[in-house]
């Protein structure tokens, strides 16, 4: 009796899977779900969410999960289901084709596999996709996990002739546990370096005005834009620097005058000028590159994914068009 129920309990899982209308509710929802979330900023904190949107549409977006869409319970279940689902139709229709003993027309079934690994692959890269940012300059040294360590050698900012960007590149060598990978590899806008499951990407690239003020000790600081000279109870903040193209040497530097918590005026000063009981004892502009470092652990499922989609399409159509002569 109770083989029997189970059996039964099998049987009726196993044809609720292999149906065709589920699959095509299940197609709909992800669809619906996923054009829904291309227009909800993904990943934010709760705070963006609650003074973006009114209340209830706040409420729904954290509840529901649409706010990080891809690792949430409404794009996992349904594709789970469809995985499932696909699974079961695959595995009935190649064992009735082989009860049948029926041709080799195996493209169909290489098509269904593929498209399995292919989303596997899929899932793998939502649920396990970083992205990070990194800003360098000329000769420093960064560690990324898996062992990795990146170094830029140079950094190029390239231009047309009439000024608009052509093109960024930073020069790096990757090492990892002490052995080079690459040396002196260009990464370009459109030409990332790959070091494992990562991809290392040129996105931006940022002007750094640094200034050089000395106290009466001949001690020399270094300061950001933004940060601030103590005047009395005052202070000039630094803003920027203004280079002569003709003479680089001949540069101005342009401060902001504080005088009880406000902006009095704009200041400018020179090399060798005097601040209270500072010299400005130089100026200097570095340029930094802007790096994205992508890790995609989905990266090699989903290729296979695509070759196996590749073949069982060339094979189905091969072999119809074989048909069609006989």
């Amino acid at each position: 009796m109770n083989e029997t129920a189970s059996s039964s309990w099998v049987g009726a899982l196993f044809k609720f899977f292999r149906s065709v209308k589920l699959a095509i509710v299940l197609i709909l929802i992800i669809t619906f779900t996923s054009i829904i979330s291309t227009f909800i900023p993904q990943n934010k904190e709760i705070l963006f969410y609650m003074e973006t949107y009114r209340k209830f549409t706040s409420w729904f977006i954290l509840t529901s999960g649409f706010n990080s869409f891809f690792k949430s319970y409404i794009f996992i279940v349904p594709s789970v289901l469809f995985f499932l689902n696909l699974s079961v139709c695959t595995f009935d229709r190649l064992k009735g084709r082989i009860k049948r003993k029926a041709k080799n027309r195996f493209g169909p079934d290489i098509l269904h596999v593929g498209l399995l690994i292919l989303i596997i692959g899929g899932m793998i890269t939502f649920m396990g996709r970083t992205e990070a940012f990194v800003r360098m300059e000329e000769g420093e040294v960064i560690s990324l996990t898996g062992g990795y360590t990146l170094t830029l050698k140079d950094f190029d900012f390239l231009k047309y002739e009439n000024g608009r960007p052509k093109d960024w590149i930073s020069t790096v060598d990757l090492e990892r546990n002490g052995e080079v990978i690459h040396e002196s590899y260009a990464i370009e806008v459109n030409t990332p370096l790959k070091a494992g499951n990562k991809k290392i990407y040129q996105i931006s690239y940022t002007v750094n005005n640094l200034l050089f003020i000395s106290d009466p000790a001949g001690v020399v600081y270094q300061l950001n834009p933004g940060q601030m000279i103590p005047v009395g109870e005052n202070g000039l903040i630094f803003k920027d620097i203004i280079t002569d193209p003709s003479n680089p040497g001949n540069s101005e530097v342009i401060f902001e005058k504080w005088v009880d918590h406000k902006v009095e005026k704009l200041v400018k000063l020179s090399v060798s000028d005097k601040i209270d009981i500072y010299t400005i004892a130089g100026t200097d502009t570095r340029m930094s590159t802007g790096l994205q470092i992508v890790s995609d652990p989905g990266y090699s499922t989903v290729f296979i994914g695509l070759i196996l989609l590749t073949i069982g399409l060339f094979l189905t159509y091969y072999q119809k068009l074989g048909d069609d002569k006989l």
